[in-house]
């Protein structure tokens, strides 16, 4: 296979780098999550998946999907400004709930 130049939105292009690495992760990531929906929680799928493996492994293809396109693309300090905040807003609807 020969070596091509990245396309826009690809790892490499000059382009958003990372965005569509970052879209293909996080739509792995719902197919999961709505099979856990699907199944009422249960981490055992109806095809003898382990959900809990999986949602570990989309959770961490995400997370350095949006690690490497944040930085990539200048936006770390503002979205981890944003994260944390969004965060703390989190943890306090939990304690509430």
């Amino acid at each position: 296979m020969e070596d091509q130049p990245a396309g826009p939105y690809e790892i490499g292009s000059d382009v958003w780098p990372g965005l569509a690495k970052l879209a293909e992760e996080a739509g792995e990531l719902v197919q999961i999550l709505a099979k856990l929906i699907g199944t009422s929680g249960r981490e055992r799928y109806y095809d003898g998946t382990d959900l809990r493996a999986r949602l570990i492994e989309e959770c961490g293809d995400l997370t350095a999907a949006i690690a490497f396109f944040t930085e990539t693309n200048g936006l770390g300090p503002e979205v981890d400004a944003r994260a944390r905040r969004k965060l703390a807003l989190f943890r306090h609807w939990h304690h509430e709930g």
